[in-house]
Order: C-alpha cells, then structure tokens, then sequence
C-alpha cells in the first residue's frame, strides 16, 4: 500500500503529531482519520457541530496481550492450528456465551470470561515465525476506560482452549484498555471502534449529515470508523469519503487560487 502511494506521488511521514489543520502543508483536500474528539480537538470546528461532536458515545475498550512463542499454539481442537484468528469466550465458547459477555461488557460490566479474539499470523503466512518463534497477540473486549492489565486474563483463557500454551511463551507484554487509549489518542477509553454501534450511530455517525464524511470547514473530509459503515476490516469509511472528496475535484479546479485563500483564512491559515 505504501508503495502504491509513492507510486502515485504521494508522501508519508510518520512520527509527526498532529495538534492542529495549521501543523499540515498546504493543500486542497484534508481527510481526516480520527475519533470525533480529536476532530473536535484539532479543527476550528463551528460551535453547533462541536456542540454535536459532544454528544457523540463511545464504546467498551480493547485491552491488548502480545507473545513471543516457541511454537504453534496447543490448541485442544486441532483444526484451529489452520485459523489466523480465533475468537474465544466463556468456558465453552459457544455463541450464547459471546453474546452474553459481550452485552454485558457494553453495559460497562466487567465479566470473568471476556469476548477474545487470538491472532496468530503465522498460521496463514508461514514467513511470520523465524526461527520456530512466532508473534500472537489477542485482546479482549473489557469495559470502557478499564484499567486492568488483560494479560492473566487472555493467557488463562489461550491455556483453556490450548493447554499447554503457558509453556510456548518466551516474552509477553499486556497494554489495559486506558492505556491503549494513552497511547493512541484515538482509541478513547480504548475503544478502537471509534465509537459505540447503537442503532443510533450505526445510522448516524458522527452526526446527522446528508453526507456525514463532510465536515463544515472548507475541503475537510472525516474518512475513520467514526463514519459509516462504521467498524470492520473492509475499508470503506475511507473510500465512500476519498469519493465523496474526489467529486468536488473539479469545482476547486474551476474556482481556482482564490477559492483555496478563502478556505485557508476560515482554517486560520
């Protein structure tokens, strides 16, 4: 992906903190993936859609585990050992059991078997384990802001369903759900959703708006899973908002350099 971008001329930089739209270089178009509180926090936003911003809910948190391990994961049901990922809850991870922990913890509960999801990247691209080690990470879902460390959590729920496991670790590390949400400003309260999927917000995020990506300042996109569809690994909050941008290319070609001054003055430029 990142070759395509400098193929087509693009640059990334990485390392560089964002505090305001007047930290970028100059442009046409800004898409923005962030939550709703860091658009509020970075944009010189009109005061009704800040107002709108506000009310805006996020959801439970994600509380992170990482291993080194010497080997593949024990799993008691052989067939897992082909899936790069696993979801487990419960003692007996039926449905019913995930669904349960998974109500409660959006209740902001916290349950003695969490929803989990392992990751173990190896066991779809063999490349990933040098050496008989290989990387797994899981997290779990926990109540909004939760602080505990998830790690004897995830491992006794990995030893559950692989025993053995506890004895493959070579290093392993926990990050809490506030913690994650410390570390990256966007993940609030560790939600890493970018906000709770009420039926409310499933059909209006982050605000009721003909084209919800379309901020009110000039040329200024939202293109996170704080817009519809919302959550998921199929990318297109970002192609419905490069879209939506893209279709007024030709208008800010016709208007020309004095349109471009005018949107810069009203972004404090």
């Amino acid at each position: 992906m990142a070759h395509q971008i400098e193929q087509l001329g693009g640059r990334i930089h990485t390392g560089v903190r964002v505090d305001s739209l007047q930290d970028l270089p100059a442009r046409r178009l800004t898409l923005l993936d962030v939550s709703p509180r860091e658009l509020a926090r970075i944009a010189p936003l009109p005061e009704g859609y800040l107002r709108a911003l506000s009310r805006y809910r996020y959801g439970p948190g994600a509380a992170k585990a990482d291993f080194l391990v010497g080997g593949a994961i024990p799993w008691a049901d052989p067939r897992l050992s082909r899936a790069a990922t696993v979801h487990l809850g419960g003692t007996r991870g039926t449905a019913p059991e995930l669904a349960r922990a998974k109500t409660a913890t959006a209740r902001g509960l916290r349950v003695r078997h969490p929803y989990i999801i392992v990751v173990d990247p190896a066991a779809a691209d063999p490349a990933r384990a040098v050496g008989g080690r290989r990387p797994v990470w899981a997290y779990a879902h926990v109540p909004h802001g939760d602080p505990r460390d998830p790690l004897p959590t995830i491992r006794a729920a990995l030893e559950s369903h692989a025993p053995g496991f506890t004895d493959t670790v070579i290093v392993e590390r926990g990050v809490s759900a506030a913690r994650l949400g410390a570390y990256n400003p966007n993940y609030v309260g560790g939600d890493i959703a970018s906000g709770a999927m009420t039926l409310w917000q499933t059909l209006a995020r982050p605000v009721p708006r003909w084209n919800p990506c379309r901020t009110p300042l000039p040329g200024t996109w939202l293109c996170s899973s704080a817009t519809p569809p919302g959550p998921s690994v199929h990318g297109l909050c970002g192609y419905h908002a490069a879209r939506a941008a893209l279709a007024t290319w030709p208008e800010a070609e016709r208007t020309g350099s004095a349109s471009l001054e005018r949107d810069d003055r009203r972004l404090g430029g």
